[in-house]
């Protein structure tokens, strides 16, 4: 190994140190949008369901491949802890739940459902990432349904 890579490899170590990058450090203490986002499978599925029975759950269809998930991903996972509560977010990837996929109709990455008693809400659908402001307000007006 060269003396430049044994330098970088190095560095990259110290700074993984210094941050507490790999260490659980950062996982010591739940955020609070954790308590409010679940990885939804076919297995949790009825679990998730059952959640919709008490409050609004956001059905995050999305994939790791898709650069407009990649980018929404932070900003939604956010929201869910700044909302407190008011909604679940249930992020779904689609590569990984293909039945979900097929049984909500996804055609297109991302797409935001909401749902309210184990039933889709009606023009409850948010296709593509239209910036934190635009999501803001669609997720105001899920919540605004009954």
């Amino acid at each position: 190994m060269s003396k430049t890579k044994r330098f970088v490899c190095v560095l990259a170590g110290v700074l993984a140190l210094i941050t507490g990058f790999g260490n659980g450090a950062a996982s010591a203490a739940p955020s609070p949008a954790a308590e409010n986002v679940m990885t939804v499978t076919s297995g949790n599925y009825a679990e998730v369901m059952d959640i919709s029975k008490q409050k609004l759950v956001i059905m995050d269809f999305g994939a790791t491949w898709c650069p407009p998930c990649r980018q929404m991903k932070p900003v939604i996972e956010r929201l869910a802890g700044e909302y407190g509560g008011k909604f679940l977010l249930g992020e779904v990837d689609v590569d990984q739940s293909r039945d979900l996929s097929t049984k909500y109709n996804i055609r297109y990455l991302p797409t935001l459902v909401g749902v309210r008693n184990a039933a889709e809400l009606p023009s409850a659908r948010n296709i593509g990432y239209p910036g934190e402001t635009k999501l803001r307000a669609w997720i105001d007006a899920q919540l605004a349904k009954r």
